[in-house]
């Protein structure tokens, strides 16, 4: 007999799912509207707290859209060559996750910029942990390497010492969740994501700003470049 652990799923993952779950039996459609806040949170029985962080991370996904004063709604795609509606969806997050990643490529950039300045040997430390926690992920689940790449990040951020960066960066990392658990089953990438963050680490410790910048730029680009073939 075989226990699966738990894992928590807060209020707004679930609504999230729902929503997901009804696009993909066609149950939602591309230009429908979603019922008004205050009535769905009743139907759901949630705050309409949750049901906001919900749509807030739909929204960023490209799953829905807002018009002021007229509501919530599911966004239109093209007609082309999509044949199913796992398709749809994949479509409709993908615009969403490339911004995203191109905003990460701006601010996390210079986040290594102000790590390599402003790391202390504990810092430096935290980021050495981290970097060697992903070097050991033989016989983990997808969700626990992506875990150890979220601290890796976090542990940079946290060593620029400026706490909206470390917020910045959890919320970029959450949003992309789902879809940097993808990245994991690619061969090869496992490596090369560690020789990537082995140089980011080296710069911070040798305290080299511009070294930093660009070796967090490269590994950007080439997440990037990695999650866009697999969304397409």
């Amino acid at each position: 007999m075989e226990f699966k652990e738990i894992t928590p799923i807060r209020l707004y993952e679930s609504v999230i799912e729902q929503i997901m779950d009804l696009i993909r039996n066609r149950e939602l459609k591309p230009g429908d509207k979603l019922p008004p806040e205050r009535e769905l949170a009743e139907k759901l029985s949630i705050s309409r707290g949750s049901l906001r962080e919900a749509f807030r991370v739909l929204e960023s996904r490209g799953l829905i859209k807002s018009k002021p004063g007229g509501g919530r709604f599911i966004r239109e795609i093209r007609e082309n060559d999509h044949n199913n509606t796992e398709n749809i969806i994949l479509s409709l997050e993908k615009s969403s996750i490339l911004e995203l990643l191109e905003a990460r490529e701006i601010f996390e950039v210079k986040i290594a910029e102000i790590a390599a300045q402003r790391a202390t040997v504990e810092d430096i430390k935290s980021i050495e942990e981290a970097l060697n926690k992903m070097n050991e992920e033989d016989g983990l689940k997808d969700d626990k390497k992506t875990e150890s790449d979220t601290e890796f990040h976090l542990a940079i951020a946290s060593a620029s010492h400026n706490f909206v960066f470390v917020n910045i960066i959890k919320l970029h990392l959450d949003l992309l969740r789902n879809t940097r658990e993808k990245t994991q089953q690619i061969p090869g990438r496992r490596e090369e994501r560690w020789r990537e963050h082995q140089a980011i680490l080296q710069a911070i410790k040798e305290h080299d700003t511009k070294k930093a910048g660009e070796a967090m730029l490269k590994h950007l680009r080439k997440v990037r470049e990695v999650l866009a073939n697999i969304s397409s």
